[in-house]
């Protein structure tokens, strides 16, 4: 048999890895479990009942994680996350004691919990209670199982594996100084998204290019800036956007010299090859302005009815409509769906059912 040379041996090796991220810096998340990442202030309906959703319907058993927030505004607060998610089934869980967060009794309702929602405030708190303690090998575990992990703000940048606005608290500033970007001894997350940072509150507090620092000190890390109230579903090896713009940061220039580039809602990213997934263009699309969701009779999805626009992007015609659509829709966060005629006053839109990150047409009546 012949035998190959030692170059082209070598060459042939290289072949499978031309335009792929090394294993080692690639970032992609649970396989089975889910992370609603999201911006900080308002929490839209979309964020809440695609969180519910994935975490198993109203009877699903949540852990609220309050920790991140100042001591004087905690009581109460897991009883009023509980009523804005309409669920009974809840442990909030906090404390500021390693030890007690190393116990099995602290974190025995994460191994009995679907969903974790992580609320917002200042993410060293996090670091300091439970960074690299039992909480945090939880909460991995229930993802591992399929379950679900909401943050917000300070519980959004805790899921990335490199952790932003870090700075802890001192005598002369308690809730420390989160203008700084990276604050040694406190920049290692949760890791539930793998290299990773993660920023948030990017429209409202004008940090559109802080993860310019970051991104040229660690090449290896993807940086994500979400607008405030706008959100990332993660799943697996890709994510996409509800309810306003995310910032991708990847190190490359972009249009205009940019050091970032936006994604819209309802756009998705593949995080294994780091690129915007591409959908074909139907020839319409519809933008809901308002939306009433009721649950079909089967139990099993939702029947959406509202105003909207129809426009063609041929010709930018429009048409506003009263529509009826098989599927959830939301008027908040500038949703455009992408549609195409289906026969007299009717279309098919794509969109993704609140359970799933799967694109897929529904029927809308109009």
């Amino acid at each position: 048999m012949p035998q190959i040379g030692p170059v082209i041996l070598g060459l042939l090796l290289l072949i499978p890895l031309v335009g792929l991220i090394p294993c080692s810096a690639q970032t992609t998340a649970s396989q089975k479990g889910w992370l609603v990442i999201h911006g900080g202030g308002n929490i839209t309906n979309e964020v809440r009942e695609r969180f519910m959703a994935l975490a198993g319907g109203p009877n699903a058993r949540i852990v609220i994680i309050p920790t991140a927030m100042p001591d004087a505004e905690i009581p109460g607060r897991g009883s009023g996350v509980a009523k804005a998610l309409g669920i009974r089934n809840y442990t909030e869980l906090n404390t500021r004691d390693r030890d007690r967060a190393n116990s099995d009794g602290f974190v025995d309702p994460l191994r009995h919990a679907s969903g974790v929602w992580i609320d917002g405030g200042r993410q060293w708190r996090l670091v300091e209670a439970y960074g690299g303690t039992a909480v945090e090998r939880e909460i991995k575990a229930l993802l591992a199982r399929g379950g679900v992990v909401f943050g917000s703000s300070a519980g959004a940048s805790i899921q990335a594996s490199f952790l932003v606005r870090g700075s802890p608290g001192t005598p002369s500033n308690p809730d420390g100084d989160n203008t700084i970007m990276m604050a040694p001894g406190y920049e290692t997350g949760f890791g539930l998204l793998p290299n990773s940072a993660i920023d948030q509150h990017v429209d409202a507090r004008s940090r559109e290019a802080d993860l310019d620092s970051v991104i040229s000190a660690h090449p290896e890390l993807l940086g994500i800036g979400i607008d405030q109230s706008a959100a990332i579903i993660v799943h697996g090896d890709s994510f996409f956007v509800v309810g306003g713009q995310v910032g991708i940061h990847d190190g490359k220039k972009h249009i205009g010299g940019a050091s970032y580039y936006l994604l819209s809602s309802g756009q998705a990213y593949d995080l294994k090859t780091r690129l915007v997934v591409v959908q074909d263009k139907l020839p319409l699309t519809l933008t809901v302005t308002t939306a009433s969701r009721t649950l079909q009779a089967s139990g099993i999805g939702s029947t959406t009815v509202g105003k909207g626009t129809l426009e063609s992007r041929e010709t930018s015609e429009s048409e506003r409509i009263d529509y009826k659509c098989d599927v959830s829709l939301y008027s908040i966060g500038n949703n455009v769906y992408p549609a195409r005629p289906d026969g007299s006053h009717q279309i098919k839109i794509r969109a993704r059912e609140v359970d799933t990150d799967k694109l897929s047409e529904h029927t809308c009546t109009y």
